[in-house]
């Protein structure tokens, strides 16, 4: 399925929570399903 808005915003509140906070220098891909 298509990613939505809200599937990238749970995304970014997860990485604000205190469970991310030992993920540091990561490149976390979130492109909502499109691929070029």
């Amino acid at each position: 399925r298509w990613g939505s808005p809200e599937d990238a915003a749970r995304l970014v509140a997860w990485l604000l929570c205190d469970d991310a906070r030992w993920i540091t220098g990561q490149v976390i891909n979130s492109e909502g399903g499109f691929r070029r």
